[in-house]
């Protein structure tokens, strides 16, 4: 696959032709392979606006050099594999509005962990990790009617992305 054309490809190797950038768009359906978690030097993932199905693979916390996961506007469901993806060091933009998702992002839960700024170590020299970026679909059922939201809540997102057709297209910012 190259990354020519409208639908994206391998778009940047290092210079040992490891794969470092994936971004395909507009044309895969079907599930996300777990092998995806075997591109041990990819940094960014960029699936967003697919036809992709099922569920987040846990294997993608195995990409442990990998920065930003953009896996928006598929039709990706189940819950956020947060104890896997937290365990990536380097994690700084995980992009999920636009799928049916759901559970709960905790405050004090893993991902929301990753979004507290920490400062630097004085004694390591170590710069703690920080999601800069967590956004979702995350819209709150209003009453009883639970087809104005989705069933993910989010304590800690960066921003909510309001379901287009019942919401106006107006986002709700957290």
């Amino acid at each position: 696959m190259k990354g020519e054309g409208r639908g994206g490809g391998i778009r940047r190797c290092d210079a040992d032709r490891n794969v470092v950038e994936l971004s395909i768009y507009n044309e895969l359906a079907g599930t996300i392979p777990s092998e995806l978690g075997r591109l041990s030097f990819l940094r960014t993932l960029y699936l967003g606006r697919n036809n992709l199905v099922g569920t987040i693979p846990t294997e993608l916390g195995m990409i442990k050099p990998i920065a930003s996961i953009s896996l928006q506007y598929n039709q990706l469901t189940g819950v956020i594999p947060e104890s896997s993806l937290h365990r990536i060091p380097t994690l700084r933009f995980l992009q999920l509005e636009g799928n049916p998702l759901i559970g709960k992002i905790e405050k004090d839960g893993p991902l929301c962990q990753m979004r507290v700024d920490k400062t630097k170590n004085a004694e390591t020299s170590e710069q703690k990790r920080v999601l800069r970026v967590l956004s979702a679909t995350c819209v709150p059922s209003v009453g009883d009617d639970e087809s104005l939201g989705d069933m993910l809540e989010c304590d800690c997102c960066t921003r909510c992305f309001a379901k287009e057709k019942e919401l106006d297209h107006s986002p709700a910012f957290s």
